[in-house]
């Protein structure tokens, strides 16, 4: 049976390599004009340990590429501030629940921390993603659980990665082909290693030991089983050499995040600004190669030297003496060497910029100009961020939402998060992400509806039903999850009417109570008035007594003529 499945996981492992050897070459090249530490062995350098930087004359790209990682790193997933929310989905009376905002709120804490922490490695690694991403295209960052530090991250190089998409476009199966050294293998995996391994644990420790990890979907399953055979996502470890299986188990959420910058119909891997900026990049180190041995030429430039008259071997260093007979005419004389460096310059500045931009670093740098207001420099930062907004959009797709979503799930069966509310399950939650670019997004609503309320203000002071078109309890929720105010901060609508009732009860108590106080200062007036002769009192007093015998003989008048 392991011989079969070893079998079934090599062979659709080298259908996915013939489908991404196509791709190799330009990733090689990227590395080796960008990024020269990213092209390891995997990519088919030479050997890992050497700099690999012989093709790079400046350093424009590698400083561009930094930058907009960077950038993403700020903007994406920055450590300094909240960058995804957790809620109830919509629709769900669940929400209005104080013990479920208390919870959602406990969750979004715990999950920030271990995002944060350096025992998790996701600071160090999502940098290394976001590289990849903007190099190359593609990306891939692995999380897992640890009995350590509850969830453990890792990018993991995209030379050794071969991916496949499922019918909706998203990567389903992925298959890492990477080595480990001997000793590590038999620390992992112990006695379920090879004979052949176990024995070479003596004598070579260190030799290379190639291991294929293949995820992929279980399509054979018990969809209510509760073993690691039953779960969605499939999990084989073997050694390449000896086709033996190390480890056959499984995932309940998908383990790898592939995140794609932009991806033609039908690619599998993605295309990124590397790729853009490429031919910029072979003509900037072209061109900077010829300027630096043109400068060479002009600062030691060719000498001409005449075959006759001269003793001995022409010296053309400092201080160098060459000899030649007295009396002859001839001289050691430079080859003329006309070069516009300034043209060159240039030209290389025009490159240079022009790469900037394809990495999208005019869009990140702040604008330098004369000073402006507060609110300005708030306009122009959020016209920068929804500029970058549609560019990064399949990043939170394919990186982000998946993310979030395998943590929490990780955390919450480690009992890492606190117990779920009675009545809410996992898949009623969702993930909204709520960093610098998203709220940008978002800000064009915002600011939509505060064009509306100031054109109506006008008419809502001649008329204050005007406003009886809104629903303002509703535009106020709207406009808090806009700008992202937590939702801990908000009370919730069941709370809200409840303190409008109890205001209300409260005016009327009070309105009672002041008809009370007039009542009763009336009829203290009343008491303390004379009756003994004609006054106010005594005429209202006879006018009643008159309107009530009018009353009793019009209801005798109308009983006689029943």
């Amino acid at each position: 049976m392991n011989g079969q499945l070893a079998d079934a996981v090599l062979k659709r492992f080298e259908a996915l390599d013939n489908d991404r050897a196509p791709w190799v070459s330009s990733w090689k090249e990227l590395a080796e004009y960008m990024l020269p530490r990213k092209n390891g062995r995997a990519l088919g350098a030479v050997s890992p340990s050497l700099p690999g930087d012989e093709r790079v004359y400046d350093s424009t790209p590698l400083n561009a590429l930094e930058l907009l990682a960077s950038a993403l790193g700020g903007l994406l997933t920055s450590p300094s501030q909240p960058w995804f929310d957790i809620r109830v989905r919509p629709g769900l009376d669940a929400g209005e629940s104080s013990v479920v905002r208390a919870f959602l709120l406990r969750a979004r804490e715990r999950m920030a921390q271990a995002f944060n922490d350096d025992d998790t490695g996701f600071q160090a690694h999502i940098h290394e993603l976001y590289l990849d991403v903007a190099l190359f295209g593609t990306g891939v960052m692995y999380v897992e659980s640890d009995p350590e530090t509850v969830v453990r991250f890792a990018s993991r190089p995209l030379g050794e990665i071969r991916v496949a998409e499922s019918a909706r476009g998203m990567v389903d199966t992925v298959f890492r082909k990477y080595e480990l050294t001997v000793r590590q293998a038999v620390a992992e995996w112990g006695d379920a290693c090879s004979p052949e391994i176990v024995d070479r644990l003596a004598d070579h420790p260190d030799d290379p030991v190639e291991i294929v990890h293949a995820v992929f979907p279980r399509r054979d399953r018990n969809p209510l089983g509760l073993g690691v055979a039953d779960f969605p996502w499939a999990c084989v470890y073997l050694e390449v050499q000896t086709r033996h299986v190390l480890e056959e188990s499984g995932y309940l959420e998908m383990p790898f995040m592939v995140p794609r910058w932009a991806k033609a119909s039908g690619d599998v891997y993605g295309r990124g600004p590397g790729l853009t900026a490429l031919s910029d990049v072979r003509v900037l180190n072209a061109m900077s190669r010829t300027a630096l041995m043109a400068a060479e030429k002009m600062s030691d430039p060719p000498l001409m030297v005449p075959d006759d008259g001269f003793l001995g071997p022409v010296r053309s260093g400092p201080g160098g003496l060459s000899y030649y007979r007295a009396g002859s005419p001839d001289r050691i004389e430079p080859l003329p060497v006309r070069c516009d460096l300034h043209a060159a310059e240039t030209m290389m500045a025009q490159r240079r910029e022009a790469i900037r931009r394809i990495f999208l670093n005019d869009q990140l740098r702040a604008e330098e100009g004369p000073a402006m207001s507060a609110t300005e420099a708030v306009i122009r930062q959020g016209e920068r961020m929804r500029v970058l907004g549609p560019v990064l959009g399949r990043l939170q797709t394919e990186l982000l939402g998946p993310l979030v979503h395998r943590v929490f799930r990780i955390m919450l069966r480690a009992g890492a998060l606190p117990e779920l509310p009675d009545g809410l399950q996992p898949s009623d939650l969702c993930v909204r992400h709520s960093s610098v670019v998203g709220r940008a997004q978002r800000e064009y609503e915002a600011q939509g509806l505060a064009r509306v309320m100031d054109y109506i203000s006008p008419l809502a002071g001649a008329d204050a039903s005007v406003m009886d078109n809104f629903d303002t309890d509703r535009v106020a929720r709207h406009a808090a999850d806009l700008f992202g105010v937590p939702t801990d901060l908000l009370r919730s609508s069941r709370d809200v009417a409840e303190i409008r009732e109890q205001r209300q009860q409260s005016a009327e108590q009070e309105r009672a109570a002041a008809v009370t106080d007039r009542l009763a200062g009336l009829a203290h007036t009343l008491s303390q008035t004379s009756t003994d002769g004609p006054n106010a009192l005594t005429v209202v007093a006879g006018l009643l007594a008159d309107r009530a015998k009018e009353q009793e003989l019009q209801e005798n008048n109308n009983a006689g003529n029943r």
